[in-house]
């Protein structure tokens, strides 16, 4: 931690002279509010847009234009692009997790994080990562089911937020903004490759927008991604093996993404407004080559195929009646739906045996209506709300002979015992308050009551205060309670499978057999969170904040380790092993968040905007609360929470803009991590990453650029002194699947963007 801290500050230092010409002593706090180069956010307060700089919990905005310069057509990689502490490693053969990425925030778990679009709450993936990833046992939202380039800007609240948003918002929340009125029609298009010629990825964007009468819009955007799979697998050594590779990278995916975003007059001073969001994704990945047989003398390589479906909807009405009361009434219907199959397989036990097998399907469904108010008295801002949400989780069985016996190699299908349909609501209702007290101190205070249909009721409160020491220096604390329900897939997910042999099952806390190890029923994950910080600002281009956070987390939910049965237990049941999710840990989670932005402008025709972000997460289980899992039986699961995900991790986004050509250089850091494989843990280094992007402006609407995405090829290191023929150094996976950033190495393209 020390030895990053020193550059950073020296840079900071440096680059802060330039400060000392440019002084902020002539300037009233009014006016440093209302520069032109400051940006606002909604999320975190419900007054309406306010400084993100300036905010009372940290916030951090990312623009459409910085979009733009990084060559990025991923969400979830464009936030671990822009964001220090956003950590989404690239796993394969992972099962599901190949197909839908794991993100977390601050190394807590991805069902920790809220997502909104627009403010409105997003549905969560029907996907549960169930094996040896990063964000095992969660279920989290799919970024990638919105395109770029319908955003505006993206909003991320680094603090604790269940008491304004309800569960979920414990290590922060991500505000989608979608583009509104004024914006013009733009056609692009995406073509790149890897460094080894593989991976290759073409996309193409369209954004069309109709003006409405009264500021009235309709815009419309499509994309349509081509990924092609990347390999870096290492040689297979086993006995017999196969003459099939095993694929060790970014999988084959078709991604089609729409969005529908508008608003206009009702008349009477009322709106109505609606977003739609849908995403088709057809992913193929494979899992672990087999041997060659007897009735195989080539071996096999399976392929899990994953076709997912996600829909979205918004549709809202919000205006101002008598006396200035502002009202918003809306209801948010989000599903996803998976489809598993398998193709290239065989099940051992069928005779003859089919080669694709259709394997079951998940769903997820939530419906989110709501109803805000808000009224401003004076320095005064009330607002107080209510809502309520219906979910419901869905198993579907894949056919018979995906799951006969020892099922479809690779995958087994989901069985009828597997089958569920499970339905769930909650209420909630809200105050929040804030207080401009003088031109120098503000409070902000929420309360949240919400009651669930499956494990009863929860209070939470949160308090803020800012207090500008100076006119330039502004300090800002807060302290608030949260809350994360169960999720409906933790309390109701059950698969059973073969491996070598053993019949080994997850199963739902209310089965029987899971309830002989301890299984009790899930409840709601309970939190504290305290954060303090400042921010100073040495003139209108130059500023420095610097955050401490904390977060405990009681009765946190982990899935359990594997349990072997009895021999007297496995006849009863048979199966041989088992596991389900428990409120097993409590967890601790504190750091700290740096951060300068340099906006500065040379002349008409030259401008610089430079962003250093370093971010310091520690996570550490404090105790534990059952005897089903310790420290010593589960040290895979303990570790992976707290040294499977960088503790450090630092960011410079320098972006130089000369005449027609604008040059962005993104230098990333992250730190050391730990996997732990039969009990040992095994440590990879730290790197860095350089990211290029160069801009050129041929005509004012028509742009084109050539840029790079670890632009040096770094590539983690391999395993240390591991030497299996599946996991180690000179195995068929020579690189941690915990890796930051893959390791699938340099990526070249070439981009270009028409406005018309």
């Amino acid at each position: 931690m020390n030895s990053m801290l020193i550059p950073f500050f020296c840079i900071i230092f440096l680059s802060s002279l330039h400060a000392q010409n440019n002084s902020v002593d002539d300037l009233s706090l009014e006016d440093m509010l209302d520069m032109e180069t400051e940006l606002t956010a909604d999320v975190g307060s419900r007054s309406g847009a306010v400084s993100s700089l300036y905010s009372l919990s940290p916030t951090d905005v990312v623009t459409a234009q910085e979009i733009q310069h990084t060559g990025i057509t991923s969400l979830t990689d464009l936030l671990r692009y822009f964001v220090a502490g956003f950590n989404a490693p690239e796993t394969s053969v992972a099962d599901g997790s190949d197909h839908i990425r794991a993100f977390t925030l601050r190394g807590m778990s991805p069902d920790q994080v809220l997502v909104l679009i627009n403010g409105k709450r997003v549905h969560t993936s029907a996907l549960l990562h169930v094996n040896g990833t990063i964000g095992r046992g969660s279920s989290g939202v799919d970024l990638d089911t919105i395109a770029l380039s319908a955003i505006e800007k993206i909003e991320v609240l680094r603090d604790g937020a269940a008491a304004q948003y309800g569960s979920d918002a414990i290590s922060g929340v991500i505000n989608i903004i979608l583009k509104g009125a004024e914006h013009t029609d733009e056609v692009s298009f995406h073509a790149g490759q890897r460094k080894k010629g593989d991976g290759r990825e073409l996309a193409a964007d369209l954004f069309v927008t109709k003006q409405l009468a009264y500021d009235g819009f309709v815009n419309f955007t499509l994309q349509i991604k081509q990924q092609e799979q990347t390999q870096r697998a290492g040689k297979d050594r086993r006995n017999n093996a196969p003459d099939y590779e095993t694929h060790v990278g970014i999988p084959d995916a078709t991604n089609i993404v729409a969005l529908l975003n508008s608003d206009s007059e009702l008349g009477n001073g009322a709106n109505i407004y609606s977003h739609f969001t849908f995403n088709y994704r057809e992913s193929e990945a494979s899992t672990f080559a087999r041997v060659k047989t007897a009735a195989y003398p080539k071996g096999f390589l399976p392929i899990l195929q994953a076709d997912i479906t996600d829909i979205g909807l918004t549709v809202g009405a919000k205006g101002e009646i008598q006396n200035g009361y502002y009202w918003d009434i809306s209801n948010t219907l989000g599903y996803n739906h998976i489809r598993y199959s398998m193709r290239d397989t065989y099940n051992y036990d069928l005779n003859p045996s089919p080669s694709s097998f259709y394997n079951g399907t998940l769903s997820f469904l939530q419906n989110t209506t709501n109803l805000d108010m808000k009224k401003h008295f004076n320095t005064i801002d009330i607002a107080f709300g209510l809502e309520h949400r219906i979910e419901n989780y869905t198993i579907k069985a894949g056919d018979e002979n995906s799951y006969f016996k020892s099922g479809s190699q690779g995958f087994s299908g989901y069985r009828k015992e597997n089958e569920v349909d499970a339905t769930r609501n909650s209420d909630a209702i809200y105050f929040d308050v804030k207080n401009k007290f003088s031109e120098t101190f503000s409070m902000q205070g929420a309360l949240r009551y919400e009651n669930y249909s499956d494990f009863g009721s929860t209070t939470t409160a949160k308090m803020a205060l800012s207090y500008f020491v100076l006119e330039n220096f502004f300090l800002r604390s807060s302290a608030s309670t949260g809350f994360r329900a169960p999720s409906l897939s933790q309390s109701h997910y059950s698969h059973t499978s073969t491996f070598n042999g053993l019949i080994e099952g997850t199963f739902k806390p209310s089965d029987e057999v899971a309830r002989l190890y301890g299984a009790k029923d899930l409840k709601a994950e309970k939190s504290k969170h305290f954060t303090v910080g400042g921010v100073y600002q040495f003139n209108d281009e130059n500023s420095l904040s610097l955050d401490y956070f904390y977060t405990y987390i009681n009765d946190r939910i982990i899935l359990s380790n594997e349990y072997e049965l009895t021999p007297s237990e496995q006849n009863m049941y048979g199966i041989n092993k088992v596991r389900f999710f428990t409120n097993a840990v409590d967890t601790r989670t504190s750091g700290i968040d740096i951060k300068y932005n340099l906006d500065h402008k040379f002349s008409q025709n030259a401008t610089l905007k430079w962003s250093l972000w370093y971010n310091y997460s520690k996570n550490r289980v404090v105790s534990f609360n059952d005897n089903t899992t310790t420290r010593k039986n589960s040290f895979e699961q303990i570790d992976r929470m707290e040294n499977g995900q960088p503790k450090e991790s630092f960011k410079s986004i320098l972006s130089y803009q000369y005449n027609k050509v604008t040059t962005t250089l993104n230098t990333s850091y992250v730190g050391g991590y730990r996997q732990v494989i039969d009990d040992v843990a095994y440590s990879f280094d730290a790197q860095w990453y350089t990211d290029l992007d160069i801009s050129y402006s041929v005509t004012k609407d028509f742009h084109i650029a050539l840029g790079a995405l670890n632009l040096f090829d770094t590539i983690p290191n391999k395993w240390d002194s591991l030497d299996g023929y599946t996991y180690g150094y000179n195995g068929i996976k020579p690189y941690s699947r915990y890796s930051p950033y893959g390791y699938s190495g340099a990526y070249y393209y070439l981009r270009t963007n028409y406005r018309f």
